[in-house]
């Protein structure tokens, strides 16, 4: 009797087991909160690439190809990933698109910009167009990333494939 009575007030061991209990817990929001930072600082390194596509569009004019501004996307987009391609085949954590330059008006309707058929210089429908007054060259840029969580209960939880758009004018 007197085992079990001194068993139970000895407090040695038990910092150890609280920790122990508390230890999942803490690495579990720790892994969350960097999975989340990494997610937005890929997501921001993402716009940046679709923007250096679109300058590169932009500087080099109507004689850019969309397989040169996928090219710079994806030098842009190293920082990310070294897996960056066209196709889904084989699967790279970054698929770039772009379009051929083509002349229209860009029309917005619920946060969705399209691109319009006209002759270059022609004018556009005033109020419902962005890029200006009258039709120009306009080429769509867009890239895709899929992000691996480091805990993959958060892949449940949180959007781990992100797409980055832009338009650029190219006159």
């Amino acid at each position: 009797m007197s085992f079990a009575l001194s068993w139970r007030r000895d407090r040695r061991g038990a910092s150890a087991i609280e920790f122990a209990l508390a230890l999942p817990l803490l690495l579990a929001f720790l892994g969350g909160m960097t999975d989340l930072g990494l997610i937005w600082r890929a997501r921001g390194r993402l716009a940046e690439a679709v923007d250096a596509g679109g300058q590169y569009a932009v500087m080099t004019g109507n004689s850019v190809t969309a397989a040169a501004v996928q090219t710079a996307i994806c030098a842009a987009a190293a920082t990310i990933s070294s897996s960056c391609g066209v196709t889904n085949t084989p699967a790279p954590t970054i698929v770039v698109a772009a379009t051929a330059p083509a002349c229209g008006c860009i029309s917005i309707a619920a946060g969705v910009s399209t691109l319009t058929a006209s002759a270059c210089g022609a004018t556009c429908v005033a109020g419902k167009t962005a890029g200006g007054p009258t039709a120009g060259s306009f080429m769509k840029m867009s890239a895709t990333y899929t992000y691996s969580p480091m805990m993959p209960l958060y892949s449940e939880l949180l959007t781990t494939t992100f797409t980055e758009q832009a338009w650029a004018r190219l006159q």
